[in-house]
């Protein structure tokens, strides 16, 4: 299981990461030909956009992993440990029912998409495609609101107040994979 844990975040490391890369590469290449060479492409711009996208939302689970998403933690802090304990473990649970939601509504443009054969106006390239970031980042993000809320009851919800008692605030991103 820890193998699939390591694979799975570099899977989401990499590809996210990956993902922003290409689209910037792409915004960069797109003005060198422009400015250097006066031959600018529309196609690039079209896919760049689509890969920077990709990359952020797909990123999101990992800024989730990491801890590195909005919160506010200024009352949060003042309540007792118990009560913080049962408050993030519901937001953990909005958190997930937002991802089902977020990934079924996905699916279902997808699915509309790939029904109808819709493609860009540039490239013609098919939407389904582009939009298949919409369930496989829902996906992504249920993965991670599991692993945050599992901790907040591995070994009886010990290891998430020690976490706390520590400072470290992290729902459990050391011992999480």
């Amino acid at each position: 299981m820890e193998a699939f844990k390591k694979f799975y975040t570099a899977f989401e490391d990499y590809f996210s990461g990956g993902m922003l890369f290409l689209g910037l590469s792409l915004v960069m290449t797109n003005v060198v030909l422009r400015y250097v060479f006066g031959r600018p492409q529309s196609l690039l711009d079209e896919f760049s956009i689509y890969f920077v996208i990709w990359g952020t939302l797909c990123g999101i689970a990992v800024a989730l992993r990491n801890n590195h998403h909005i919160k506010v933690e200024m009352f949060f802090q003042l309540l007792p440990l118990p009560i913080r304990r049962w408050v993030s473990v519901v937001a953990h649970l909005i958190g997930i029912a937002f991802a089902i939601f977020y990934t079924y509504y996905g699916y279902l443009l997808v699915a509309n998409y790939l029904r109808s054969g819709q493609a860009s106006a540039d490239s013609q390239f098919p939407l389904w495609i582009v939009n298949l970031v919409l369930p496989v980042s829902g996906i992504m993000f249920i993965v991670r609101y599991l692993d945050k809320l599992l901790f907040h009851f591995k070994n009886g919800g010990r290891d998430w107040e020690i976490a706390q008692g520590k400072g470290l605030h992290l729902d459990g991103d050391r011992a999480a994979f």
